[in-house]
């Protein structure tokens, strides 16, 4: 056999030599990832991974899994079959209120979404049809930016779960994996990590604790203490988050277009199917601005006239600034007066 030359051999091994190099420098260069990765399975931050009792969190959650998870979770025990959804305006409606004007025996839990759109609550209610749900009554609370709105929002908060929106469990999930390893979210989050303190300047935190009921969603809402304990400092001291109005409105544009009417459509043709109750509430905006009369008539043309009830522009409910915690958000307090408005007093809108 013929003998290979020393300097091939050489060479060989100052290859090999320099591979296994980069492969070391590789295995460190990865080394902060996989770090990163073990601490979000272990921590689970958004609670997305694993099934939880209680819902709440030092980290702001994703509100469409916490909702579509408090239902999973309770279902079997409380036969949910009325529906509060819509934006965060929802967390003005209690469920046991509303509970008030149902059947006996007719159970409720909030599914909504922050920024809600027409794409999300119409792939909701298309979930809970798949899952054999019986949809039999539903309170839909919008306004002008939810009835504009007919595409799913971007961002970890939007994200709806597999099980609603059709996409696949590891789409969803890297999803979070993205947002978590964000400098935004990731450095905030390693403070808190290490301080065990949600501080003012940290983004995407809950520095409020409990926020919600691990039973059917309602809000709890940390503005309601604040305001028991200040009375009418509250308002007195927020002047910026009350704006001075002058008692006229101003009628919107118009925003529902053909893409928004069949996502209205497709909506109502789901609650036909269940013979569903539904209440659609156009929220009482603080700027009093009005929804465009063509708007609440499309609404009102596909979902009953009697179905809709437009408490936007000026009128008792928005001239009262002690029913808002800032300009963006109504009270319970409201909520309960807008609840009775609509089952008790059906001729009047």
């Amino acid at each position: 056999m013929e003998k290979i030359p020393e300097t091939i051999t050489d060479a060989h091994i100052r290859k090999r030599a320099a591979f296994l190099r980069l492969v070391r420098k590789l295995e460190l260069f990865t080394i902060p990832f996989w770090t990163l990765m073990a601490l979000y399975i272990y921590d689970d931050p958004f609670m997305v991974l694993r099934k939880y009792d209680l819902y709440d969190s030092d980290v702001m959650l994703n509100e469409h899994h916490v909702g579509w998870q408090i239902y999973r979770n309770h279902n079997d025990s409380m036969h949910f079959n009325s529906f509060i959804l819509g934006n965060s305006s929802t967390m003005a409606f209690r469920c046991a209120e509303w509970e008030k004007y149902l059947s006996p025996g007719d159970h409720a839990i909030r599914l909504f979404g922050n920024g809600e759109s027409l794409k999300a609550i119409s792939l909701k209610l298309h979930a809970l049809d798949h899952e054999g749900a019986e949809i039999k009554n539903v309170l839909l609370i919008l306004d002008r930016t939810s009835l504009s709105r007919f595409s799913l929002l971007n961002g970890y908060g939007n994200v709806l779960p597999a099980a609603i929106s059709g996409d696949s469990p590891f789409v969803v999930q890297m999803e979070f994996m993205q947002a978590f390893a964000m400098p935004d979210f990731l450095f905030p989050y390693l403070k808190y990590r290490i301080t065990g303190r949600v501080e003012p300047d940290m983004k995407r935190m809950n520095p409020y604790g409990r926020i919600r009921d691990s039973r059917n969603n309602d809000s709890f809402n940390p503005r309601e203490k604040m305001i028991k304990q200040e009375g009418e400092a509250y308002w007195k001291n927020r002047k910026k988050e009350f704006p001075e109005r002058n008692g006229t409105a101003v009628v919107e544009e118009p925003v529902i277009f053909h893409r928004q009417r069949v996502l209205l459509e497709e909506i109502r043709k789901v609650l036909r199917c269940h013979d569903t109750s539904i209440r659609i509430i156009i929220s009482p905006d603080y700027h009093q601005k009005e929804l465009h009369p063509d708007d609440r008539e499309i609404l009102q043309s596909i979902f009953g006239k009697e179905n809709v009830y437009d408490f936007s522009g000026v009128n008792e409910f928005t001239e009262d600034y002690h029913n808002y915690y800032e300009s963006m958000h109504y009270r319970p307090l409201l909520g309960n007066k807008l609840l009775e408005r609509i089952y008790k007093f059906n001729d009047i809108r």
